[in-house]
């Protein structure tokens, strides 16, 4: 692993094209020749990136089994996406967690979040999760038990999460909802169609289905 690092490291240094061509070459990256990397460092075992997609400067992304970013899905800038791998002995007591990000086609992440990847994150089609700090967990302490434990974290279809939200381990975010900002999601919010604010966050009103940001047939917000 700390190989793969160095050689994602250097090919940070580079200009998209020769970014992608080396970690095809080198790390046996399938990287669509119309994605956009920029200088960030992608330590990851696997990695699938579609057509149009774009990841850009200053991410460090580490210690994963898994990235994928279906067509047009972005990341910004500057997000720390990291998670022990598998085999490094971390999370004794969760034996069948998968440390992943999979992002769905038109998925977005903005700039300056922490995403902890222990166990596997996943973004729905259109899934977004826009301003700044916010944190998403996916490992937590049992305390009647006294034991770490790693749970998946979902964001669904065309949910939007807006700035400084945080998402807690084993939770889930509904398609097409919103989570305010500031929020704290410690449970599985599950209505659709549904604003949700508040520490912790809770449903606050219904949301029309005829929402633009609901029925976008691109990922870009005019």
């Amino acid at each position: 692993m700390k190989v793969r690092f160095l050689v994602a490291a250097m090919l940070a240094l580079l200009p998209s094209r020769l970014h992608r061509l080396g970690g095809k070459f080198l790390l046996g990256w399938d990287v669509h020749k119309t994605a956009r990397l920029g200088h960030s460092i992608i330590a990851v075992r696997k990695v699938t990136i579609g057509a149009g997609a774009s990841i850009g400067t200053g991410n460090m992304i580490r210690g994963l089994e898994e990235l994928t970013m279906g067509e047009e899905s972005t990341i910004s800038f500057f997000n720390w996406i990291s998670g022990p791998p598998l085999g490094s002995g971390a999370f004794i007591h969760s034996p069948n967690r998968y440390p992943a990000l999979i992002m769905g086609r038109g998925a977005a992440i903005a700039g300056r979040h922490i995403i902890d990847c222990s166990d596997t994150v996943t973004f729905g089609e259109f899934a977004s999760m826009g301003g700044w700090r916010s944190v998403v967990f996916t490992h937590s302490v049992d305390l009647i038990r006294n034991k770490q434990r790693c749970t998946p974290v979902t964001i669904g279809d065309r949910a939007a999460i807006l700035t400084n939200v945080v998402l807690l381990s084993g939770t889930s975010v509904a398609p097409r909802s919103v989570v305010s900002a500031g929020s704290v999601v410690n449970t599985p919010l599950t209505k659709e169609y549904t604003f949700y604010r508040g520490n912790p966050a809770v449903a606050v009103r219904d949301l029309p289905e005829t929402l633009g940001y609901f029925n976008r047939t691109t990922p870009h917000v005019d």
